[in-house]
């Protein structure tokens, strides 16, 4: 009985502590980030990029924008799997989302950072007009 309720509180303790459960992704340091550009087809508005993100890695797609111009955002990945995107003075519009629309705020370079906690297939979407 000893054996079981000091199993259970270490675990407790554990998980109070930040550490993460078993089978949980365990990265050195930071995210790596991978830089990718997102690029519109001669007379297009909408990008769609196919790609694989592996754990313990970050892509970060930038893209030039005007203010007023309405952007819309659409991530389809597993659940693990997530973006913020980033106007050039660097507030998040969207953060640890899926899908995000509406006017931009200022023109620049967006930001369109994906990270995930698994290796995991996806498709980005961008609209701009």
């Amino acid at each position: 009985m000893k054996t079981l309720f000091l199993a259970a509180a270490l675990s407790l303790s554990a998980a109070g502590a930040g550490i993460p459960a078993a089978g949980a992704a365990q990265c050195r340091g930071a995210d790596r980030i991978i830089q990718k550009r997102i690029r519109f087809a001669r007379g297009r508005t909408t990008a769609v990029v196919k790609d694989r993100i592996q754990v313990c890695t970050a892509h970060e797609y930038t893209l030039r924008a005007r203010a007023g111009q309405t952007m819309s955002v659409n991530l389809v990945a597993g659940r693990r799997t997530s973006m913020t995107l980033h106007p050039p003075s660097g507030d998040a519009l969207g953060d640890g989302t899926k899908s995000w629309s509406g006017e931009l705020p200022e023109s620049g370079v967006y930001v369109i950072h994906i990270g995930t906690d698994a290796t995991a297939n996806y498709t980005l979407e961008v609209t701009i007009r």
